[in-house]
């Protein structure tokens, strides 16, 4: 059965897999970059590629940013290594096989639908808590796609003045909705930094600072779910990533909070849920883009 080699890249690694048709992944590893830049990139695809133990019908890299598809340019205002380059052309000449590429949400919502929720309902929207606040649209059963990446739901502004994104424009929920979203509210009501892992410690022991932390990070995402559901009213709403993990803390004031402020017509019509392949949806969405699933 052929197989692909889907590259879920991120700031400082590339999580990595064979995938088949079916979705099932196989030789799943996590490869660090050791060199902050674009060889240093190329230099971590190829020890993966090295060690397959068989080669790939082609390869599918899932991106950290914009994509335009026409001019195979990168638009990665978080991961200065890629912004600008023309990976799917770069990486053909390397290896000679064919070469994939689109945003990491767009193939995260593409791999949950054809592979979790496809027989179940065609219009969904998929969000990526991490690093980053993305999102994928499928819409009447299919990924939303044009010539360049679309859905940039993490760069709608909720606050003109705000703090500045990567991008350049301020307010953006990548600012608020992220890893660094959820740490920034931890530091205004303490004065601490904390990483989100050390949250998630401190909430389970009942800590006071700690769940009111997560308590409004979910009441920032109910509002960020609410405009979506306003644009196009999906049958479900679903999120993974990092932050999904830890979802048990901030689930409750999501959803008290998003059954209050969602537009009323849709209340009652869009479902909240976290992610059924976690943190594999992008691997597995690679494979759905390139067989055409």
């Amino acid at each position: 059965m052929a197989k692909i080699l889907s590259l879920d890249i991120g700031a400082s690694s590339i999580k990595s897999g064979l995938v088949d048709i079916t979705g099932i992944i196989s030789e799943e590893k996590r490869t660090i970059i050791k060199e902050e830049s674009y060889s240093g990139f190329i230099d971590a695809v190829k020890s993966i590629m090295v060690d397959l133990s068989e080669k790939p019908a082609g390869i599918v890299a899932a991106l950290p940013g914009g994509y335009d598809i026409e001019n195979d340019e990168i638009f990665a205002p978080n991961l200065n290594i890629l912004n600008g380059k023309h990976i799917k052309k770069d990486l053909e000449d390397i290896f000679n096989i064919k070469v994939m590429a689109e945003n990491d949400a767009n193939l995260a919502a593409y791999g949950e639908y054809v592979f979790g929720d496809k027989k179940s309902v065609k219009n969904m929207v998929f969000c990526t808590l991490g690093s980053g606040f993305g999102g994928g649209l499928i819409l009447n059963g299919k990924l939303l796609q044009s010539h360049i990446s679309l859905f940039e739901i993490g760069h709608i502004s909720i606050d003109l003045h705000g703090r500045q994104c990567g991008c350049g424009r301020c307010g953006c929920l990548d600012e608020y909705c992220s890893t660094g979203g959820l740490k920034e509210i931890y530091k205004n009501i303490t004065g601490n930094d904390i990483t989100p892992v050390q949250l998630g410690e401190l909430a389970s022991t009942g800590d006071t600072n700690a769940l009111k932390a997560f308590d409004q990070y979910g009441r920032l995402l109910a509002g960020a779910f609410a405009n979506i559901a306003a644009l196009f009213c999906p049958e479900k709403i679903k999120f993974g990533g990092g932050l999904s993990e830890l979802a048990v803390y901030y689930t409750s004031a999501m959803e008290e909070e998003f059954n209050k402020i969602i537009f009323p017509a849709y209340k009652g019509r869009v479902k909240i849920e976290s992610s059924v392949l976690k943190n594999q949806a992008g691997m597995a969405g690679g494979a759905a883009l390139f067989f055409g699933l």
